[in-house]
């Protein structure tokens, strides 16, 4: 076919897609010389506002996207993506600028022939890979993966000057009549409930949670605008001022100029610094918002909404369903949640929506599992060219990780494929994955990088466990050992607390041993049931990151079990970090949980009371003596006891003497009015257990 013809079938499917109200999907294969051609003559013939282009080569009126840009792409829209695969193919930045193109767009991929590219090194993913891997020649598995997942979706697929496969095209949908301002009945629904949370109970928030293209930004500028002509003052805020662009503009075209100012878009962390006041809150793009700030933002407003994309490449989306979620129902027991389902942007059944969801694993699969405690458990071991023949097992690991994780996105998806380190471990009954554990296999650096990681000079991607080893625990030689580290594991939600996970660590544990693996490593975010798992199962805790993580506030700990080397090693460094963790506490983990620190530090050596200071002690809790004259004993008191105190009682010690919190903060934790009660209640919990 002459290209010329090519060209104008490509604008007729397009004005095509307009009408059907989708976008039209284009795989185009060839040389990048010809294609970037044709695609100049194709950019010509067809009108656009606004062009997106990913990779090397954008034209001049490009907006030219970057691995940086996934959030900032929420809300945002483009007439025509174009991805220049030639320059790599960066699965993350792929999955989320999709979400962008508008109905009647063009979503075109431009690509070496399939056999040749599938057979390339991708340097977009060099972040992904491990030291020494070379991204510039290492041939990966994730884009073999992806055509096989292309050949089974609805897309136009050209070679060369010729078309190889036509879409599908979808009937014309049925039209639905819905009074302005809306764009569907459940936009306006959502509308609806966002409003009722003005007028109704206060602490009642309200989660507008969808896929993209469903309309919830649209809905929230909507809401606000008929909030502003009764004289409501709404806040507006959300991950940065591009993510809140679609409500602001449905706001301002809804209302006149003079009310534009009840709408007021404040950054989150501006609005957390101020003193703000409003008759409502929204939150775009919760999802993309530490849950820490979230969690702020929720005690200072008493009407607020959040709207938020829970479901595809938006990695702390998990974040708001494993975390968030919780913590509203804990706090705000009426939260209510409105899950939209219909399209606006393009209509259901999108070719590139599917496309782009089959593609990625981003489809939720079943929930259901079943599992016979009597029957066989089948152990299994699956790394990257294993992927290819097994893609129904590698959706299951995908979304299993995906559930035991806040933060899993796209490319942890494509470090399975194209990351040589990595392998996954799984305990399976009848084709289906009970549990799995992602590890990464680590260390054996040459001497000479490990000491230059230990001096501070270099660092090392990909080698987590023997990087910490080496610089935070001062043990460099460590790093030149064979390690393992398990990054995350996962347990079917409907079959935990059955010991799957202890048993997959057990499995984990034995192959280490076949294969000469000399440690054992995990690094995760703590909580006290994460602790006490990871103990149960033989590991012990080396070392406490110094700042906690902005998503979840929880501080990372590494923690290490010997396999075939020395227990003694995992010993001393135990024992190194839990007693410079208590020199530190005060210090640097002022806002560490409390049961946490009791656990994990260890104060130092103290002796034996005197009569004299046991008598002190004593008056103290009769009463009879003032605290700013026994806090010395109190302390040394709670360091030989603090193990078997009651657990507030430990925990307020902890807060007060270990981590040196004021006395305000004290009061908080014991919900005590004045620092005399609380000293009251101290001592009263001293004469309770004998003191």
């Amino acid at each position: 076919m002459p290209v010329t013809a090519l060209l104008a079938q490509l604008q007729q499917w397009q004005q095509q897609a307009a009408q059907l109200h989708i976008r039209l999907p284009v795989v185009w294969q060839g040389t990048a010389e010809a294609l970037l051609a044709h695609t100049t003559a194709l950019l010509s013939t067809i009108s656009y506002h606004k062009l997106y282009w990913l990779g090397a080569e954008a034209p001049a009126d490009a907006v030219n996207l970057t691995g940086k840009q996934n959030y900032q792409l929420l809300g945002s829209e483009c007439d025509i993506l174009v991805i220049n695969a030639f320059s790599g193919f960066n699965a993350d930045l792929v999955a989320a600028s999709a979400g962008c193109v508008k109905a009647g767009g063009i979503w075109l991929l431009l690509c070496p022939p399939f056999a040749k590219w599938q057979q390339q090194a991708n340097p977009a993913h060099k972040s992904l890979l491990p030291y020494p891997v070379d991204a510039a020649n290492h041939q990966g598995h994730f884009v073999a993966f992806w055509l096989l997942q292309l050949a089974q979706q609805n897309s136009v697929i050209i070679d060369g000057e010729q078309i190889s496969r036509q879409l599908n095209w979808p009937a014309a949908a049925p039209l639905t009549f819905v009074a302005a301002p809306y764009i569907s009945t459940e936009q306006q629904t959502a509308v609806e409930s966002i409003l009722h949370v003005v007028s109704g109970h206060r602490r009642r928030p309200l989660v507008v949670a969808a896929d993209r293209g469903r309309g919830k930004s649209a809905a929230l500028g909507i809401a606000a605008a008929q909030l502003a002509t009764t004289g409501k003052q709404i806040i507006l805020t959300a991950p940065s001022p591009q993510a809140a662009q679609t409500a602001l503009q449905h706001f301002q075209q809804l209302t006149e100029a003079p009310l534009h100012n009840h709408l007021q878009f404040v950054p989150f962390d501006q609005l957390l610094r101020a003193d703000s006041n409003a008759d409502l809150l929204l939150v775009d793009e919760a999802a993309a918002i530490p849950t820490p700030v979230l969690q702020q933002l929720l005690a200072r407003f008493s009407r607020i909404v959040f709207a938020t994309t829970e479901h595809g490449y938006e990695g702390t989306g998990r974040g708001f369903q494993l975390r968030f979620q919780q913590h509203l129902s804990a706090q705000c027991p009426g939260w209510k949640k409105l899950q939209l389902q219909q399209p606006v942007r393009y209509r259901a059944g999108d070719p590139l929506e599917q496309l782009i969801f089959a593609a990625f694993l981003l489809q939720q699969p079943a929930s259901d599992a079943l599992y016979d405690a009597g029957a066989a458990v089948n152990v299994s071991r699956y790394s990257g060219a294993d992927w290819l023949s097994t893609p129904l097992k590698l959706q299951q690991v995908f979304h299993l990780l995906s559930q035991a994780h806040y933060q899993t996105q796209v490319k942890d998806l494509a470090a399975l494929l194209d990351n040589p380190q990595l392998q996954v471990m799984t305990l399976e009954q009848d084709e289906q994955v009970l549990a799995c554990a992602l590890i990464s296999s680590e260390g054996q650096l040459p001497a000479a990088l490990a000491t230059a990681v230990y001096h501070g000079e270099r660092r090392v991607q990909g080698h987590l466990l023997a990087q910490s080893l080496a610089f935070h625990s001062a043990r460099p030689e460590l790093a030149a050992l064979p390690l393992w580290r398990v990054m995350r594991i996962s347990v079917h939600p409907g079959l935990q607390r059955r010991q799957l996970g202890n048993q997959l660590l057990s499995h984990i544990k034995q192959g280490a041993q076949q294969a000469g693996i000399s440690y054992l490593g995990s690094s995760f975010g703590v909580t006290t049931g994460l602790l006490q798992f990871w103990q149960q199962a033989g590991y012990v805790a080396v070392r406490l990151g110094s700042s906690s993580d902005k998503a979840s506030a929880e501080y990372s700990i590494l923690m290490l079990q010997a396999v075939t080397a020395s227990a003694e090693v995992c010993h001393n460094l135990q024992q190194s970090f839990s007693a410079t963790l208590y020199s530190n506490l005060s210090l640097l983990y002022p806002q560490l949980n409390a049961e946490l620190a009791i656990a994990l530090a260890t104060p130092t050596q103290q002796t034996a009371f005197s009569d004299t200071e046991l008598e002190q002690l004593q008056l103290f809790s009769e009463g009879k003596r003032p605290f700013e004259l026994v806090s010395h004993l109190l302390l040394s008191w709670f360091n030989l006891h603090y193990r078997r105190l009651p657990a507030e009682l430990s925990q307020v010690l902890c807060a007060l003497f270990w981590q040196r919190r004021s006395w305000p903060e004290i009061l908080q934790q014991t919900g005590q009015h004045s620092k005399k009660s609380c000293l009251d209640w101290i001592a009263a919990q001293l004469t309770a257990i004998g003191l």
